[in-house]
């Protein structure tokens, strides 16, 4: 099917990409460890889509800043003046050296380490070091760091784009949009608005797609996580485990559009709060809430932390799992990804409801992953070692998944339609022209 946001008024050719992502969902290994490849998605992917910069909480204020990595660019995305929002790649347009060093904080103004010429937060060159060196016709205008001609928020998500075409962001998130403000809907933000602080992070040796594949694969939660299975079992009797392994279950493998996917596990989560793993401190911080709000806030706010029912990817770096968590991919190299966990915290809401938000995004990012990052890691080791076995099969639903009128696909949790449909969605970016540039 043609996926929504790449319309084409004709079929293309048949080019390299279609060999490598085949219709009986058949996926090459060389997408995981060609390091050719890998540098064609940091321009057509990393550079070409909308890309997830920041939470707008993260600078609240004008000069506010944050430094991330926009596919392997150094990017700063930070606030001018005026309050509005921009990111400014962070590279001195003199002789390439990053030209903020921090990972946050407030400044009007950045100076170049290497050779000190200045510029505004937003970009434009100001000053040069001992000018008469350059003549009087020297251009500072024509020497900003490059600005993304694109940065769009939506409900507080800021992306940003070096494609100038690149559709509106409400457009291509609309596939998503759905789960996305369920999401953001629960959060019920009120007039204190939110912070979001950092948690874990860490370094993956491995391809950024297996870690963006996993978080929306329901096959292997029942064998990578037995270990993990089994201490709740003993620890803490049924239910505070899902069954994620099941041609039964009622949660669903969900391919939305435009490369964004899910898994749907809120058919099988009636209390978020009642099935979670126990943390550290539940039982105090419950009595806290219990004591400072009526029994049905106090409900509502219990059921804000743990574990949302969703796993929901906005493609290509966002993960959102609900309740106040996310992580955010960040590729290195061809085998090495880094991944950011945060959490967002409710200003309005008890301090024992943060707390216990905190504890709860402490548990999977530390726990659960660490299996996930094994196995992970593992593949793409022997992806790069054994050429001779080409192919990786993600053909799991095929015969029984669902086309619906929105062009969404649905089928069993378990199953690969989620995660195939995002790799034959890569491969309609990987196999067209993309123009990138600065302002």
């Amino acid at each position: 099917m043609s996926q929504p946001g790449l319309s084409q008024a004709m079929p293309r050719p048949v080019g390299r990409y279609d060999r490598l992502v085949r219709p009986d969902g058949l996926v090459h290994r060389s997408i995981y460890v060609d390091p050719d490849i890998f540098n064609e998605e940091m321009i057509k992917i990393f550079g070409g889509i909308w890309v997830f910069l920041c939470h707008e909480s993260e600078i609240p204020n004008p000069f506010d800043f944050k430094t991330v990595n926009v596919g392997r660019r150094p990017t700063i995305v930070t606030r001018g003046a005026d309050g509005a929002v921009v990111a400014v790649l962070n590279r001195c347009s003199h002789r390439a050296s990053p030209v903020c060093l921090a990972e946050r904080g407030n400044a009007k103004r950045f100076s170049c380490p290497y050779h000190g010429w200045t510029f505004e937060n937003t970009g434009e060159l100001v000053d040069v070091s001992f000018p008469d060196g350059y003549g009087s016709s020297f251009d500072l205008k024509s020497r900003n760091l490059g600005r993304f001609p694109r940065v769009e928020s939506y409900r507080g998500l800021v992306f940003g784009s070096l494609n100038p075409e690149v559709m509106p962001l409400e457009d291509w998130l609309a596939p998503a949009r759905v789960m996305l403000d369920w999401a953001l809907d629960r959060e019920q933000i009120g007039s204190g608005g939110v912070r979001v602080v950092a948690g874990t992070r860490f370094y993956l040796r491995a391809n950024w797609k297996q870690q963006n594949d996993n978080n929306t694969d329901g096959y292997h939660s029942k064998f990578v996580h037995a270990s993990t299975a089994a201490m709740n079992r003993r620890r803490y009797g049924s239910g505070k485990w899902m069954s994620h392994i099941s041609d039964t279950t009622q949660m669903l493998s969900m391919y939305l559009g435009n490369g964004h996917k899910a898994q749907d596990q809120r058919p099988e989560v009636s209390s978020p709060w009642l099935q979670a793993r126990p943390v550290p401190g539940r039982e105090a911080a419950e009595e806290a809430i219990r004591s400072k709000v009526d029994e049905q806030t106090a409900e509502t706010l219990l059921n804000m932390t743990g574990r949302a029912g969703i796993n929901l990817v906005i493609y290509p770096n966002l993960f959102i799992r609900g309740n106040g968590n996310f992580a955010v991919y960040e590729p290195v190299s061809v085998d090495r990804t880094y991944v950011r966990n945060y959490t967002t915290l409710l200003d309005d809401a008890p301090e024992e409801m943060n707390a216990l938000r905190l504890r709860f995004d402490e548990d999977i990012p530390n726990l659960v992953s660490r299996d996930d990052n094994a196995i992970m890691e593992r593949v793409q080791g022997a992806l790069t070692a054994i050429p001779e076995m080409e192919w990786l099969d993600l053909s799991r639903g095929m015969v029984r998944q669902t086309l619906h009128n929105d062009g969404s696909i649905t089928s069993n949790k378990t199953d690969d339609t989620a995660n195939r449909g995002g790799y034959f969605f890569w491969k309609e970016l990987m196999s067209r022209d993309v123009k990138l540039t600065v302002v």
